[in-house]
């Protein structure tokens, strides 16, 4: 077998960095998108595969997932099984968590299937999607170093709407307090302020396996963790349910509905700025 060339090898190892760094997609349609989080595909499919039904009856094909997408961090089979599921139908895109990135080599395994940076942005004319990292190896449970320098950068962009994913929420419930973003409350209390100077909307997080919404100085704070993982609390009005959010574009804004497995709306929500 005749061994690659020097320019040969130059190229592999571009084509390699260029999957780990953050880039922004520009897309003409996000009109309708859905949001689902902690699917653990490796351990449970069921309500993944029910949500994948019944986004596509509704004729929606571009997903969020704000992370734990699978059980075992680097499991090249797990993943192998969220590609066969999704990647034939579906645009989607990944806020890793936990579960996805531990260590310097399942980020490469990420990097590898994935074959998209674990932070990146996604422009419409007036909407700005950011995609981020809480699991960074080196930087688990913070948004720090390069990316927060990237994530200003991002927000300095004169969009409209700015809506933020993440694995690990900023304000988490009594149930996940010291395993979110803060347990270095000091960087959380710093990236809160952020969004709020740059006008952020709406920031969806997962890794607390229920549902819970809250409002901190005008920004909308939503974890959604009940794409399968076995949950926190059945308790319902504690967020105790299998859920996922549709996101629809509406009168100018977006109006989020929130659903059980049912397709019983449990919540709903709506952002909506006046054009100066």
């Amino acid at each position: 077998m005749r061994r690659p060339t020097y320019h040969a090898k130059l190229l592999i190892v571009f084509a390699i960095c260029v999957l780990l760094l953050p880039f922004t997609v520009f897309s003409k349609d996000f009109s309708s998108y859905a949001i689902i989080g902690d699917t653990k595909i490796g351990t449970t499919e069921s309500v993944y595969k029910q949500f994948l039904d019944i986004i596509s009856k509704k004729g929606i094909h571009t997903i969020f997932l704000v992370g734990d997408v699978i059980d075992r961090p680097g499991n090249e089979k797990e993943w192998g099984r969220f590609l066969e599921l999704t990647s034939n139908n579906y645009d989607f895109y990944i806020a890793p968590g936990n579960h996805d990135i531990n260590s310097a080599k399942s980020l490469k395994i990420y990097g590898n299937l994935i074959r998209k940076p674990v932070y990146h942005s996604l422009s419409t004319e007036d909407t700005n999607f950011i995609v981020l990292s809480t699991e960074t190896p080196g930087e688990t449970s913070r948004i720090t170093g390069k990316q927060l320098e990237w994530l200003r950068e991002e927000l300095r962009k004169n969009s409209l709407y700015k809506i933020v994913f993440l694995h690990k929420p900023l304000f988490p419930t009594a149930f996940g307090k010291g395993y979110c973003l803060d347990r270095h409350m000091v960087d959380r209390d710093a990236l809160h302020d952020l969004f709020v100077k740059s006008g952020v909307n709406v920031v969806f997080a997962g890794h607390e396996h229920l549902y819970n919404r809250i409002e901190k100085d005008g920004i909308i704070y939503v974890t959604t963790g009940g794409g399968g993982s076995r949950l926190l609390t059945f308790d319902e009005e504690y967020g105790g349910f299998f859920h996922y959010t549709i996101a629809k574009r509406e009168n100018g804004g977006y109006i989020f509905t929130v659903y059980d497995m049912n397709e019983y709306p449990k919540d709903k929500f709506s952002i909506k700025k006046e054009v100066k």
